[in-house]
């Protein structure tokens, strides 16, 4: 197989950055809680998101920034992490994270430190064993680590993680109160894939078109160097 395309961080966390400085002090909403069609134009062309100006096939012009997908996606991701808030009426800036917001590189950070969130809650879905995802997500990035050099093939990592267990348990222990069926595997494969593409938009993944393989990028191999949390002992069972 051939080797998978070098992730990239600038295009996500900088056009976030973009979003972020744009907003300045502040920016009127509609009626509806959405970006003016105006502004949602405006900033369609400032970062880049490739969005069709008229709304749509079908479209004769824009009515809605709600049919921006791609200034959607953006601002979407701003406000889950905490740069962007709204507060009647308007879109404005959290105070809070002034200082990451300054950069690009400080809304970076601040992305990845959402995402190895996100990621942890996702890979244990299940209440009853809180720390299986903090288990989990170490045997991801630790695997990752040991091939560098190497693409891995995707369900072969969501195979290992779904049998990576907390210490003392078995993965039939932890799977006996729900049941370990095909559907729920299948479940847990599309969550580790869409775990592995959050990463990838942060530049720390790198993922051919069809998302079958994976590998850590320079970015990535940094991120897992400098966070001692991402090398938890994991217990593969």
């Amino acid at each position: 197989m051939s080797a998978v395309t070098e992730g990239d961080i600038s295009p996500w966390a900088t056009a976030i950055h973009r979003l972020v400085q744009w907003v300045g002090n502040g920016r009127t909403l509609t009626t509806t809680g959405q970006l003016r069609v105006a502004d949602g134009l405006e900033l369609v062309k400032l970062l880049g998101t490739g969005d069709d100006l008229h709304g749509g096939a079908g479209q004769r012009r824009l009515s809605s920034s709600r049919n921006l997908p791609g200034v959607q996606s953006l601002l979407t991701e701003a406000v889950d992490a905490g740069l962007l808030r709204t507060q009647r009426g308007r879109l404005i800036p959290v105070k809070k994270y002034a200082q990451q917001a300054a950069t690009a590189e400080g809304v970076r950070r601040l992305l990845v430190a959402n995402a190895h969130h996100s990621a942890q809650a996702a890979l244990a879905p299940e209440a009853e064993h809180p720390d299986l995802g903090r288990v989990r997500l170490a045997a991801l990035w630790t695997e990752l680590s040991r091939n560098r050099q190497t693409s891995l093939v995707v369900s072969e990592l969501a195979g290992m993680l779904w049998n990576t267990t907390t210490p003392g348990t078995s993965a039939i222990e932890q799977t006996q109160g729900s049941g370990e069926r095909a559907d729920e595997r299948i479940e847990f494969d599309e969550v580790v894939s869409w775990v592995l593409l959050d990463y990838a938009y942060l530049g720390l993944l790198a993922m051919n078109p069809d998302r079958t393989l994976v590998q850590l990028t320079p970015t990535g191999s940094r991120e897992y160097d400098e966070r001692p949390a991402l090398t938890a002992e994991a217990s593969p069972s």
